[in-house]
Formats: C-alpha cells, sequence, structure tokens
C-alpha cells in the first residue's frame, strides 16, 4: 500500500510530533476519509467517505486527563486501508526527517514502512504485529453527543504569555481558567499547596455561552503541547456538565482534537 505524505515539515510537526508528546508508540489506521460536517460545537462529524482522499488517524492520550484525536489527510495511494502499529513514534520522527524531498511516497508491506527515492536513499522501519493494536483509550464518537458548549477564542501569543510565567510557579502548577462575562482568565498556581506564589492573564476576550461555574483547573501540559504548533489562534470549547475542555487546531491537512477534563479543588 502506497502511503503518499505532502509537506514532510507539516506531517513530522502537526501530526507525528503532537502524538509523541503524549504517547511513546501509537496505531495509525489508514481509511477513505469520511466527509465532513461541523455540529454547533465546532466537532467534525462522518458523513460518506471521500472517493479521493485518505485519512491517517489514530487517538493518544498521556496517562492523565489529556487526550488527542490526530487526523492527517492524504490522496488516496490504494484501494484497502491498513493499521499501523508504531514501537516508536520518535525513531519514525527522526529517520522522516533525514528525508531531502518535501513530497514523497511511503509503502507498507510485509509489516514495515518503507522508502526509496530510486536514488539510493531508502530506509525500512518494522511495525509491531497488528494483534499489538492499541484500543482507542477514549471514544471521541461521545463528543459528538455532546450539544451545549461554551466558547471562546485562544491566540497563540496569548497561550505563549501564560508559559512564560512558568519559571516564577511551581514546577508542578495547574491552570485555573474562570471567565467574568466575555473575559477569560488563566491562573498559574497551585492551590492545593500554602503560599505558592500565582500568576493570571487574561486569554480570551469573546467568551460565549454558559459561565464557567467556580473554575476549571487543567494540566499545565496541554498549554505547553500547543505552543510547539503552528497556529495563529484556534476554537477552545467548554462543557460545565462533564467539566470538559476541548480545543481544535486545523494546520493545513492535519487535524488536531485535544480533549481534557477539570482536576478536581
Amino acid at each position: 500500500m502506497i502511503l503518499p505524505i505532502q509537506n514532510r515539515d507539516n506531517f513530522i510537526k502537526s501530526f507525528l510530533n503532537p502524538i509523541s508528546r503524549l504517547a511513546p508508540n501509537c496505531t495509525l489506521t489508514v481509511q477513505d476519509k469520511p466527509a465532513a460536517t461541523h455540529d454547533c460545537g465546532g466537532y467534525q462529524m462522518s458523513g460518506q467517505p471521500d472517493a479521493v482522499t485518505e485519512e491517517m488517524s489514530t487517538v493518544v492520550h498521556n496517562n492523565s486527563n489529556i487526550f488527542l484525536k490526530a487526523s492527517y489527510q492524504m490522496k488516496r495511494g490504494s484501494s484497502d486501508g491498513c493499521t499501523l502499529c508504531l514501537p516508536d513514534t520518535i525513531k519514525l520522527i527522526k529517520i522522516l526527517s533525514c528525508l531531502e524531498e518535501e513530497d514523497f511516497n511511503l509503502e507498507y508491506k510485509e509489516n514495515c514502512i518503507t522508502y526509496n527515492n530510486g536514488k539510493g536513499s531508502k530506509f525500512k522501519y518494522h511495525l509491531f504485529d497488528d494483534s499489538l493494536a492499541l484500543k482507542s483509550p477514549f471514544d471521541f464518537d461521545r463528543i459528538k453527543q455532546i450539544e451545549k458548549w461554551s466558547h471562546f477564542t485562544l491566540t497563540r501569543e496569548k497561550n505563549n504569555s501564560i508559559l512564560k510565567a512558568l519559571p516564577f510557579v511551581t514546577e508542578n502548577s495547574k491552570i485555573y481558567l474562570t471567565n467574568e462575562d466575555e473575559k477569560v482568565s488563566a491562573e498559574l498556581t497551585d492551590k492545593k499547596l500554602q503560599n505558592v506564589d500565582s500568576y493570571t492573564a487574561l486569554i480570551g476576550e469573546d467568551f460565549t455561552g454558559d459561565s464557567i461555574p467556580g473554575e476549571l483547573i487543567l494540566d499545565v501540559e496541554l498549554f505547553r503541547l500547543i505552543s510547539t504548533l503552528n497556529f495563529e489562534e484556534c476554537k477552545v470549547y467548554i462543557n460545565n456538565e462533564f467539566k470538559m475542555l476541548k480545543l481544535d487546531i486545523v494546520i493545513d491537512n492535519c487535524n488536531l482534537t485535544f480533549v481534557s477534563t477539570s482536576f478536581k479543588n
């Protein structure tokens, strides 16, 4: 099976890298890309398959409360889908970074991913057997059933501004999200400890929907992770019933949906 990759840097930085930040290995599913429609919460819902496009996707998490559904759209390489069980995602990133071409074809055969440019450059990357495919740690289809979301816009600049204060606070600090009218504030601290320094910044000014009851307590690693991505702004969705945050980022042909639930007070 041929896997056509366009824009190597985007494939690595916007797809494989965030996956590797949350899990050392993963299972990639390659199948026909469903036509996408959007509900009021911005989540992509499946429609009829696209006849000319395939989707490579996975769901990973960090053994905490951050989940990521990542998908990469590519031209159809063959008529059959496949499952790729990557034993070491970072190792694949390193070998792809050695390639000179921005657009190239990978081939899946005999439980390996191979590359040969016909000019002397080639590699073979061995996969785990399909029987070792990881089960999805989170059912993202359940997100589609949630109808009530509040939302605001987060820019990369605002995200980075809160992270700059990390050296000022404790290493295990969390981010406490609150809102007042249309403004969203993020406080960086750890309220379970005494005499802990804190830093608060305004990160959103277009909050729409039901106000956050109390505060949403989130893992700062989520905001560290998205700081590595090349985006200008993204939509942040909040569901008060499940104390859940959903964050959608689209970069070229990569679609990333992060979900995180609030820590308890």
